[in-house]
């Protein structure tokens, strides 16, 4: 048994605490969560640090197998520019290097505090390396095809990459990567996976493909030698709306250029959407930032992500907590957090095991070091550090 508490503790599932104890089973099990005298810090037996705890982060999108690509990818490129760049520079590393910048990535991830990640996978290469991670992840095998010849093959090689992801005892399940890259059919194919993953909104140039036919996704594919999906009249996400199962999960992956009448047809069409966003991404691409004070208003379920390293600088949600602090004080922490941790569980479907600090749960703990204590908001020398190891999770 292991009793550890700071100046403040985040439950999630209810408001912070002031000196709090939590108490933890030899396996990271949450046993008791109680708030004791001022005297605190002279406890016998009580780890005390100074800052702030919180269950472990959940990262709901990142694409772990692109980490060689940190530093490599120009910014401020737009949307078109930054997939146009993608294949020619993932090309200049072999295999070996990919592999060495993966298990990198994932170890820095867990030691800042991330116990849970959705992460797209296209192939393999990371398998290996999450089946032997203490973090939990779920691979969402993403596909996407402008073909119709090509449909019936993408669908086959996702669902057979899933069922090798689940063999090594990974968490699996198959997605349509984004509207603008995927055809109907395709959809189709891959509808009978209850967990969508898709990248919905992430430029304006998204949007002028379905309404008018044209812009900078079109001029792309056309010189590709692809057909562009032909204008609908309509902005990107209807083209998913209008395949997804009412019953399915849906993540939504950036939303940057998602309306409040985008997010009145996404309410209406599926009951189970998580809205996740990835600031740090955004700036990096587009130079712009997703709408969070239209979702707030809305009540959205919100989760994080951190991308790739092919569009940011770190992998870390608190870096995420720290751009969007700075570009949104008026949001508590408190609030912040809570879509770090469970938004980001609720979206992977493990809230039953992270999340929260509730009796039961295994969700590891995060210290938020440095911290200003007075005004409970982050600096930027804030920093992040887990404090627990978790049980190995097999999550179906």
């Amino acid at each position: 048994m292991r009793k550890i508490a700071a100046h403040y503790l985040f439950p999630i599932s209810a408001p912070p605490r002031r000196n709090a104890i939590l108490t933890l089973g030899d396996d990271g099990e949450v046993l008791d969560l109680s708030a004791p005298d001022s005297a605190l810090q002279e406890r016998e037996g009580v780890e005390f640090y100074s800052g702030a705890l919180t269950p472990g982060f959940v990262n709901a999108h990142c694409h772990l197998e692109l980490s060689h690509l940190r530093g490599a990818m120009p910014q401020h490129t737009g949307l078109a520019g930054f997939i146009s760049g993608l294949a020619a520079r993932r090309a200049a590393f072999t295999a070996e290097q990919a592999l060495r910048a993966i298990a990198l990535a994932d170890a820095q991830l867990y030691a800042a505090g991330t116990v849970a990640v959705g992460d797209i996978s296209n192939i393999g290469l990371t398998f290996e390396v999450k089946a032997h991670s203490p973090v939990f992840y779920h691979t969402f095998v993403e596909r996407f095809g402008l073909r119709r010849e090509d449909v019936a093959r993408a669908a086959r090689s996702a669902e057979a990459l899933a069922a090798e992801a689940v063999r090594l005892g990974l968490s699996a399940s198959v997605t349509p990567h984004a509207p603008y890259s995927t055809l109907p059919e395709l959809y189709a194919a891959l509808a009978k996976s209850s967990r969508w993953s898709v990248h919905n909104q992430e430029s304006s140039d998204e949007n002028l493909l379905f309404r008018e036919g044209r812009g900078a996704l079109h001029e792309l594919f056309s010189a590709m030698g692809l057909t562009p999906i032909p204008p609908t009249g309509k902005s990107s996400i209807h083209h998913t709306l209008q395949h997804v199962g009412e019953a399915q999960k849906l993540l939504l992956v950036h939303n940057t250029c998602t309306s409040a009448a985008d997010y009145a047809a996404a309410a209406e069409r599926c009951k189970n959407i998580s809205w996740v966003l990835c600031p740090a991404s955004n700036l990096y691409i587009e130079r712009r930032l997703p709408p969070l004070q239209m979702l707030r208003d809305k009540g959205a379920a919100i989760a994080l992500g951190a991308d790739s390293l092919a569009s940011n600088t770190s992998l870390n949600l608190l870096d995420e907590l720290k751009l969007l602090a700075a570009h949104f004080p008026h949001v508590p922490l408190g609030e912040m957090l809570r879509w770090a941790t469970l938004g980001g569980a609720e979206a992977l479907g493990v809230e039953h095991i992270f999340g929260t600090f509730e009796k039961g749960k295994r969700p590891g703990v995060t210290l938020l070091s440095n911290l200003d204590l007075d005004k409970l908001k982050l600096t930027p020398q804030t920093k992040s550090t887990l404090l627990t190891k978790k049980n190995t999770y097999i999550c179906r």
